[in-house]
């Protein structure tokens, strides 16, 4: 967790800062829905590794920091940031509802998934693209590894007493995290390296 601190706080830190309003910048609202993250990413991900769900209370405390940073957008007087994110949180919600319909993510990815679109929308649409994809990426080479090792050990002898039965599928909780971490380091290195070029 504290290297996760350390990202959204260097995140925050490089964010270019608003005219503050009721004491609210770019950088402190980007910090607060960020540390919510961070504060449950390890739980998230033990959890659903083990247990293949992803607790409403956990997805709940980063729901909650991003709606307090979505507030703190408004009374920063950035009222369309605010609504963009809502929007685009509302539209993941969505296909992700569609998506676990068909059966392709469980409830918990989709609640996840639409709070963490809403905290990286702030941004532009090329962060949710490479958020989504990476996840998506992820996910797959993930199968293809568990489909790899399943059927090497099968082809040797019979399962390990560990592997995953079948039908148990790959969590997706993990790689939306490590997707959005990727795309906040990522994005943080990325303002770095432009105001260092600017310097020079």
């Amino acid at each position: 967790m504290a290297a996760l601190s350390a990202v959204a706080v260097a995140v925050a830190a490089v964010t270019p800062h608003a005219a503050p309003l009721a004491g609210a910048n770019a950088g402190a609202v980007t910090l607060v829905g960020f540390l919510g993250v961070a504060a449950v990413t390890p739980a998230l991900v033990r959890i659903d590794l083990a247990e293949r769900r992803l607790p409403n209370v956990l997805v709940g405390v980063a729901a909650g920091a991003w709606a307090v940073s979505t507030a703190l957008r408004v009374a920063g007087g950035d009222p369309a940031q605010a609504v963009t994110s809502l929007a685009l949180a509302l539209a993941a919600a969505v296909f992700g509802l569609l998506a676990a319909l068909a059966g392709g993510m469980g409830m918990g990815d989709v609640k996840l998934g639409a709070v963490l679109t809403g905290l990286l929308s702030t941004g532009d649409v090329t962060a949710l693209l490479a958020f989504w994809g990476l996840a998506g990426t992820l996910a797959i080479g993930i199968a293809g590894v568990q489909r790899f090792g399943t059927r090497s050990r099968r082809s040797r002898s019979r399962p390990a007493a560990d592997s995953a039965p079948p039908g148990r599928g790959v969590p997706f909780g993990p790689c939306l995290l490590a997707a959005f971490w990727c795309v906040v380091a990522g994005r943080s290195a990325d303002v770095s390296i432009d105001a260092v070029v600017t310097l020079l």
